[in-house]
C-alpha cells in the first residue's frame, strides 16, 4: 500500500470509528513494546 492510501485509510479509519481506531493503535504499540523486550533481550545476550 502507498503511503497516501495509508493515510486516507487511517483518516477515515479515525473518523468513522475512533473507539475501534483507539484500541487497534493501542495493540500495536503493545505488540511493538515487546517486540523492543525481545530485541534488547537478543541484544544483551549477544554482548
Amino acid at each position: 500500500m502507498k503511503d497516501e492510501d495509508l493515510m486516507k485509510l487511517s483518516e477515515h479509519f479515525f473518523e468513522k470509528c475512533p473507539t475501534e481506531a483507539r484500541n487497534f493503535f493501542h495493540q500495536i504499540l503493545a505488540k511493538l513494546d515487546e517486540i523492543e523486550k525481545k530485541l534488547e533481550d537478543l541484544e544483551s545476550r549477544g554482548t
